[in-house]
């Protein structure tokens, strides 16, 4: 026999609900746990900011970004006007020996003589950060070779750039799309097809851009920026492969 509460305040969930307030210091911040846990929350090097006031009206960014503790709020302004999409440098993964992780939107420059002094500093104070280890950053541009970037380059003191040539997203959107339309159980040469595809080239590709930040991390204690052509996913993609690969808590 079921019975009917006659008040709201008779219902289970209501009336052994726990108190939220009280028990308030058994809730967790996730992004304050990875801070503590790759131990950038009390690092002298670093600081947490809001990103909402650079970024209003491009939710690209999460609500708070980790970026060199010398940087200011202007300069971090200033830098993101420089960068694709806003995207400033900001550190996302620190390595156990103090190597950093960093992406950002590929710097806006042409043939014109453009600089940004402030997007500059945001690079030699993230190769700083790294005390022990190497004084130059590597830096990982997933897309084609472009002299544009590779002359602006030469205004960051202690830096290495290597281009990826990764494919862009209309042309692995039309990959995958073909991936699909194989019907492996009705295909006479179904690898031939899947050959064609170019799906699994483009896979090697990008687990290989992937590796070189790993080596770079990994084997020599150095810094990697990695932004990508005009597309935040291929900075995304080659930036969360290269944690899974460097960190077992992933």
């Amino acid at each position: 026999m079921h019975t009917v509460p006659t008040y709201l305040s008779d219902l289970f969930a209501t009336k052994f609900r726990s108190d939220i307030r009280k028990d308030e210091h058994l809730y967790h911040d996730p992004f304050n746990d990875e801070l503590i846990r790759l131990q950038l929350d009390t690092s002298h090097v670093t600081k947490t900011g809001s990103a909402l006031a650079v970024n209003r009206g491009l939710p690209r960014y999460p609500k708070y970004c980790v970026v060199p503790s010398t940087i200011t709020n202007g300069e971090i302004r200033e830098a993101a006007k420089f960068r694709s999409y806003k995207q400033f440098p900001t550190i996302v993964w620190r390595h156990i020996n103090g190597a950093i992780i960093a992406g950002a939107g590929q710097p806006e420059v042409s043939w014109s003589p453009r600089r940004s002094k402030e997007d500059e500093n945001m690079i030699q104070a993230i190769i700083n950060s790294c005390e022990k280890n190497s004084n130059r950053i590597f830096i990982v541009h997933a897309g084609s070779d472009d002299p544009a970037i590779k002359n602006y380059a030469k205004h960051y003191r202690d830096c290495d750039l290597e281009f990826k040539n990764l494919p862009g997203i209309n042309v692995v959107s039309r990959s995958g799309r073909m991936l699909c339309a194989i019907n492996s159980t009705k295909c006479e040469n179904w690898f031939s097809k899947l050959i064609s595809t170019h799906w699994l080239q483009n896979l090697s590709a990008l687990i290989e851009a992937a590796c070189c930040v790993v080596t770079n991390i990994d084997e020599d204690n150095r810094s990697v920026l990695v932004h990508g052509s005009n597309s935040e996913y291929q900075t995304s993609q080659i930036i969360t492969l290269a944690k899974i690969m460097l960190d077992p808590y992933y």
